[in-house]
């Protein structure tokens, strides 16, 4: 399979993150995007993408119950790699996402996006 038949979904409210995150894996991968937490499991359960990058903080349903929502799954979604990308940087936050099933966790002010990119590069060779 190409880099380009895999999907990435990008759930971020913010539009300039979301817009910096596109142009970035354009060239890339095919990227989907969802502004809230029904959205992404919408589009997880018609795309069914490789990885997940999710913010933790979205309007109607927040990252952390989109989080539990997918790894309470029973088919192959449950285990998708979730990169939980957020400003939230508390040891609790991180702590709750890890707990959940989150497979990475950055803090958006630490991280930089070719640090995102190499990331989903390498869960994606896994």
């Amino acid at each position: 399979m190409t880099d380009a038949q895999q999907f990435i979904l990008v759930v971020e409210d913010d539009p300039i993150l979301k817009n910096l995150l596109g142009h970035t894996f354009a060239d890339k991968y095919q990227t989907l995007y969802a502004s809230d937490g029904n959205e992404a499991l919408s589009l997880l359960e018609q795309k069914k993408p490789k990885v997940v990058l999710l913010d933790l903080m979205l309007p109607t349903m927040d990252g952390f119950a989109v989080l539990q929502s997918i790894r309470s799954r029973t088919d192959e979604l449950k285990d998708i790699p979730i990169i939980v990308v957020s400003n939230l940087g508390q040891d609790s936050d991180k702590e709750k996402a890890k707990t959940l099933g989150a497979t990475e966790y950055l803090v958006k002010a630490e991280v930089s996006i070719e640090e995102i990119v190499a990331k989903i590069q390498d869960l994606l060779s896994k």
